[in-house]
């Protein structure tokens, strides 16, 4: 619906509503506001749909809970890219993320929110053993980009999102807990869900500002289309 021309009652038939009044009120009883808001405003929007898998994973101190879905629009980040060849693992990932968070993203100066990191993975080469990795801040425009930076426009997608918990802070989590977070999430849902990937990249989103030094959330979020 957002990202279409397409007029609202033509949306409305193509559903199987009969009157566009009726659309309009589900929209809103589901998303909380008019698919017009939504539509004008850019906005993004939790999808709660019927999920095949029902359980909640508990391994050492931390959680990884049952995945939800969530459609957000486009968005723009900039940030420092690193090549880590697949072996290194995610420690080294989280060595470059640390850093940026520290000493590098204070010379963004239209970032949207700094307390939010963004975790940016292109495996778009992974089968030849190395990935990119782009610890990154999500800004309101591509421009004022810092030396030694990039920037990447995330187009508008579907994502499965995964929730990591972990009684600790954040700067504690590693290699290991992402690693088992991404088999939860292809080994326990994608492979078995009747979705796939809808594109090369994924990426760790965490909200600084709810941690604390017993608690952090990680978030990964992975770009998704249903098999036809």
């Amino acid at each position: 619906m957002v990202n279409t021309n397409m007029r609202i009652i033509d949306i409305a038939l193509d559903y199987g509503f009969d009157y566009e009044q009726s659309y309009i009120r589900a929209f809103r009883k589901k998303f909380g506001y008019t698919p017009l808001k939504a539509r004008s405003e850019q906005m993004s929007l939790i999808i709660k749909e019927k999920l095949n898998v029902n359980d909640i994973l508990s391994v050492d101190n931390s959680i990884i809970y049952k995945p939800f879905f969530i459609f957000k629009q486009k968005f723009n980040l900039i940030g420092k890219k690193h090549l880590i060849v697949s072996k290194s693992g995610d420690k080294v990932a989280n060595a470059y993320g640390k850093d940026f968070f520290y000493n590098d993203k204070h010379k963004i100066t239209n970032a949207i929110n700094p307390q939010v990191y963004f975790g940016y993975t292109d495996w778009s080469g992974n089968d030849e053993g190395y990935i990119y990795y782009i610890p990154s801040v999500q800004v309101d425009a591509l421009v004022d980009i810092p030396e030694g930076m990039t920037k990447i426009s995330i187009p508008a997608y579907k994502y499965v999102v995964f929730r990591f918990v972990g009684f600790f802070r954040p700067d504690d989590i590693n290699g290991r807990h992402i690693g088992r977070l991404l088999v939860h999430m292809y080994s326990k849902w994608i492979l078995k869900s009747g979705f796939k990937f809808a594109d090369t990249f994924r990426f760790e989103y965490i909200d600084t500002s709810l941690s604390k030094d017993n608690y952090c959330e990680l978030d990964i979020y992975q770009p998704i289309t249903e098999i036809h």
